[in-house]
């Protein structure tokens, strides 16, 4: 698997691992046994919800400096734009039941069409396991080789116009901003 798709599958089931916690949740019975009623489906899920947000931890502490110094023309914080990322969590307030195959095959298609979405479009959604550890998601229109571009970004630096930052590709649609340039940092590495 390409480094790219297994960097998108990595922050797309990290940002939903909230909402693997809801249907936990949901799925125990505090009433009477105080079990989960489809313990195999939950730990599975549980399980999965874990390892992606180590997975993100780790993958994020080793990227590297970013092997592109871009001088910034304008930012704007897309972190406030939640709506697109909350759909899929208002699923989990609907009568999803992990015992019924139709549910669990339509939650299944739902979200791997979610998937295949973010991978083949700009579409990238806000992931809230960054956004508690200060990482935001920004709009970046910015200069490099004596060329303007625009893409999106994930940074827990505060940018503005005219600053230099150095940025990494994670996938085709996304950058993660590494570090400030300071005006005595020479050569960029790769």
């Amino acid at each position: 698997m390409k480094p790219r798709i297994f960097t998108s599958i990595l922050l797309f089931i990290s940002a939903y691992s909230p909402l693997f916690l809801i249907l936990a949740v949901k799925d125990f019975d505090f009433q009477t046994t105080h079990q989960l009623k489809h313990p195999l489906a939950i730990y599975i899920l549980l399980g999965l919800t874990l390892l992606s947000v180590i997975l993100l931890f780790v993958t994020v502490s080793t990227i590297k400096r970013g092997n592109m110094c871009v001088e910034i023309v304008s930012v704007k914080n897309r972190s406030v734009d939640l709506i697109n990322y909350t759909i899929p969590y208002m699923l989990s307030f609907f009568g999803i039941d992990l015992s019924k195959p139709e549910d669990v095959i339509a939650i299944t298609i739902f979200m791997l069409i979610m998937l295949l979405l973010t991978i083949t479009s700009k579409s990238v959604f806000l992931n809230p396991v960054l956004a508690l550890v200060g990482y935001g998601l920004y709009d970046l229109d910015y200069k490099f080789d004596g060329k303007t571009c625009s893409t999106i970004v994930i940074s827990k630096l505060e940018m503005h116009t005219g600053d230099r930052f150095y940025i990494r590709s994670l996938t085709r649609f996304l950058y993660f901003v590494t570090e400030e340039k300071n005006n005595n940092t020479d050569a960029v590495e790769n």
